[in-house]
């Protein structure tokens, strides 16, 4: 997707998306349209990493290793920290609960993504 139409474009299609799919989850009562959800839903998880490394390559051209290791390491971290939050949710209250949270958290990256500059390759 980068390769076509860019990796700023790639991160703003995956993260404009993503909490719309989230919500059509989290209000779905159908087993089937949850389960047929849970493909874009995946994919769309994943799509803006390599493009997000890239980025940060581009705007770090001559550290490329700090700058995939703080890209890809910040996301993964932070998801780590988050999670037994979210478990602790989900238990106090129920895992519908969890993803309108993530709905919600999803509307970040969002709107991020729209602050985001096609760096200038020198």
């Amino acid at each position: 997707m980068v390769d076509h139409i860019g990796a700023v474009k790639t991160i703003r299609f995956a993260f404009t998306i993503m909490p719309f799919l989230l919500l059509a989850f989290s209000l779905t009562k159908s087993v089937i349209v949850a389960s047929a959800l849970l493909l874009p839903i995946g994919m769309l998880i994943f799509i803006p990493y390599s493009a997000i490394v890239l980025l940060g390559q581009r705007y770090l051209p001559n550290q490329m290793g700090l700058a995939s290791g703080v890209t890809l390491g910040l996301a993964i971290s932070i998801g780590g920290i988050a999670t037994p939050f979210l478990g602790q949710v989900a238990d106090a209250t129920s895992l519908i609960t969890v993803f309108f949270i993530l709905t919600a958290v999803a509307l970040i990256p969002m709107g991020a993504a729209y602050f985001i500059i096609e760096p200038t390759i020198k």
